[in-house]
């Protein structure tokens, strides 16, 4: 099989090259100056070790010459030579002066030959012979000024000493003068001339053998030790004066210059790792940056190269492949810098255009095809689809649930079919809540739904339609109670019938129907009465009204009492605000021929009830008058039922304003013979103002 490499994209492989670039670039410019730096961190170390030896050889030199001239003038001193005649004090008193003038200088004595030593502020040991000491020795084998570095025999402090023989007149060594410089001391004086945290500044005879050395311990030790004899001698001929040596495993670099004069050699030598760490961590630094700034501007780079070619590029690609998914988007000026990526990007967009326009209505078409418009759920097709696909073992035990909205009808016909949406929607939204990812919901006809339930049992449903039931919504809609009636089925394997199930639970949903509906119902009517008494449209009868009603019953209508003063007493229901919501105000209320309408929506609520459907009929029928220009069929006298002609009389005669007012204003809306009864009611006293009844 031939090897294919993976493809990199524009983006990766534009800032790759970009950054590639910026990097070799950056690493030739860094590669110069690192070696740049380099060079000039060694110079300027070996300028650091070559200035510092020569200030510390014009200082050392200057205090040892300065050490050396007292010497001499004290050897010629009589007072010194004869060791103050026997007054050691005359002699102190001469080296105390020359103390207080002179720092460097930490003791001076003189030792004589007989075992005298005067000294200052010094505690001579016991049995302490001067003639024996190192000082005393080379004063006296020296013919001028003897140098030397000693241990002092008191405190083990080292001392580099400056000593010459004292000579009486007749040319007796009668003993020896010195002047002392301790180690500590000029290792200090030297330490001021340091720039780097390690470098030292140390003093050797021409052996190699440290004499002087702010570390104490390396004092007497060789630096033959450390380094190749042929690079001493070198250093010793005077043909190199750097050098290099590894001490404790530590490489140092070190310069060295001899005394003019003398024996003694000054070094200064500091550790290689102070002069090359630096260059490696600028080197680390460097890197790291340009590393950064390689990121940096490569990515800037890459978006440059990316916004004016890759971008275009990546644009099209981006366009043709959702042409290909079938989701092109919607029409979108290219304007690239370039005028042939114009020009296919244009032709693109007539080709998605076009595509976009048909994705559009299938998705529509597709949507609509499947969903129910009004609820948003599932639609009968979708269930049926989603019935057959989930008929399978792994799903079962498999249930569906029917639910049917209960009073829809009456809904529709007393409110209109907006509010009897309303009522289909809340039930939508209260079946939704409970249903999980996978279940299926849909409304399979107009108060009709269907619920599909992978792996639920007969327990598993009810407890379902319990959680339903107790999500609907407390409040009513104009009224109505928010109810509906479930059934379920369960298929528990494959040789039941899916037709079965869905007929079985289809069975117990109307079963159940048939009381719950009712109840429902019954609830509906008992919160319009509640509404209506509360707003004064249903009250308990006057006095005068009782009074009425029930002559005329005797007298017309034997046996119907009880229905004549119901009806009278619900003939106003249909006037209920629930009834009413839309409207603003009363005058649109009346242009609107809702009052007009208001016997019909009675009529329609108290039929729902069993308790008042005797009296719809009658409420139905009050508005009509008797010369057949009422409402709401337009019937005229005797055609008109005769409770209905009662109930018109009866509100007619206790309205407001003087006794039967209406009535003879109004008299050919009503049958005379009840006129005449009420009239005559009316002269034989019936008291003229309502009385508030109990309810």
């Amino acid at each position: 099989m031939k090897f294919r490499h993976k493809a990199l994209t524009i983006k990766k492989e534009i800032f790759l090259m970009s950054f590639a670039f910026l990097a070799t670039v950056s690493l030739v410019f860094s590669g110069v100056f690192l070696h740049i730096l380099y060079k000039k961190n060694m110079e300027n170390a070996g300028n650091s070790l070559r200035e510092c030896n020569a200030q510390i050889v014009i200082y050392t030199e200057g205090m040892f010459h300065e050490n050396e001239s007292i010497v001499n003038i004290l050897s010629r001193a009589d007072t010194i030579v004869n060791g103050g005649s026997g007054n050691p004090a005359a002699v102190l008193k001469i080296y105390d002066a020359i103390l207080k003038d002179n720092s460097n200088i930490t003791y001076i004595y003189s030792g004589y030959a007989d075992g005298r030593l005067y000294i200052n502020n010094y505690d001579i040991p016991d049995n302490y012979d001067p003639t024996d000491r190192p000082w005393y020795q080379a004063a006296v084998a020296s013919d001028g000024v003897a140098r030397l570095v000693y241990e002092d025999a008191a405190n083990g402090e080292w001392l580099f000493s400056q000593s010459k023989k004292l000579v009486d007149d007749e040319g007796n060594v009668v003993g020896a003068v010195s002047v002392d410089c301790s180690n500590e001391l000029i290792s200090r004086q030297l330490s001021t001339r340091y720039q780097y945290a390690s470098q030292r500044s140390f003093i050797t005879d021409l052996s190699g053998k440290v004499l002087i050395h702010p570390d104490e311990r390396y004092i007497n030790d060789t630096i033959l030790n450390y380094m190749e004899k042929d690079s001493w001698d070198k250093i010793i001929a005077g043909k190199v004066s750097y050098g290099e040596y590894q001490k404790n495993g530590i490489k140092a670099m070190a310069y060295f210059e001899q005394f003019p004069g003398t024996d003694f050699i000054v070094c200064t030598a500091i550790d290689a790792r102070e002069v090359t760490q630096p260059i490696v961590w600028n080197m680390v630094h460097l890197l790291f940056m340009l590393a950064g700034l390689s990121l940096l501007f490569g990515f800037l780079l890459s978006r440059v190269l990316l916004y004016r070619f890759g971008g275009p590029i990546l644009e099209l690609k981006r366009r043709i492949e959702n042409v290909v998914r079938g989701c092109p988007e919607e029409y979108r000026e290219a304007g690239f810098y370039n005028a042939e990526l114009n020009g296919i990007a244009d032709s693109i967009t007539i080709i998605v255009k076009n595509i976009a326009k048909k994705e559009e209505q299938r998705k529509e078409a597709e949507y609509t095809s499947f969903h129910d418009s009004m609820t948003g759920l599932y639609n009968r097709r979708f269930f049926s689809e989603e019935l057959r696909r989930l008929d399978v073992k792994r799903n079962y035990p498999l249930c569906i649930i029917c639910c049917d909205v209960n009073g829809l009808k009456l809904v529709n016909d007393v409110f209109g079919h907006d509010v009897g949406d309303q009522l289909i929607c809340r039930v939508a939204e209260s079946l939704a809540g409970v249903c999980r990812a996978d279940d299926i919901l849909a409304r399979v006809g107009g108060d009709e739904f269907a619920l599909l339930l992978s792996h639920t049992s007969e327990e598993d449903a009810e407890g379902i339609i319990a959680r339903i039931r107790e999500g609907f919504p407390a409040e009513n809609i104009r009224g109505a109670q928010i109810s509906a009636s479930f059934g379920y089925g369960v298929k528990k394997k494959k040789e039941d019938s899916i037709a079965v199930i869905l007929r079985s639970a289809d069975q117990m949903m109307y079963r159940r129907k048939l009381t719950e509906s009712e109840e429902m119902k019954q609830q509906t009517v008992a919160n319009i009465i509640e509404a209506s008494a509360k707003e004064g449209l249903v009250t308990e009868l006057t006095e005068k009204e009782e009074h009425a009603l029930e002559q005329l019953s005797a007298a017309l209508c034997p046996g119907d009492e009880a229905l004549l003063k119901q009806a009278y007493r619900l003939r106003k229901i249909g006037l209920c605000s629930l009834f009413q919501s839309n409207m603003k105000n009363e005058e649109e209320i009346m242009l609107s021929g809702i009052n007009r309408r208001h016997t019909d929506n009675s009529y329609r609520i108290l039929s729902a009830s069993g308790e008042y459907r005797g009296a719809a009929g009658y409420v139905l029928h009050y508005t009509e008058h008797w010369d057949g220009s009422g409402w709401p069929a337009g019937l005229a006298g005797r055609d008109i039922p005769l409770l209905s002609r009662v109930i018109a009389a009866v509100d007619a005669f206790v309205s407001e304003n003087s006794d039967g007012f209406r009535l003879k204003q109004n008299d050919g809306w009503y049958d005379p013979e009840i006129t005449a009864l009420l009239q005559n009611l009316s002269e034989d006293g019936i008291q003229q103002e309502s009385a508030p009844g109990v309810s």
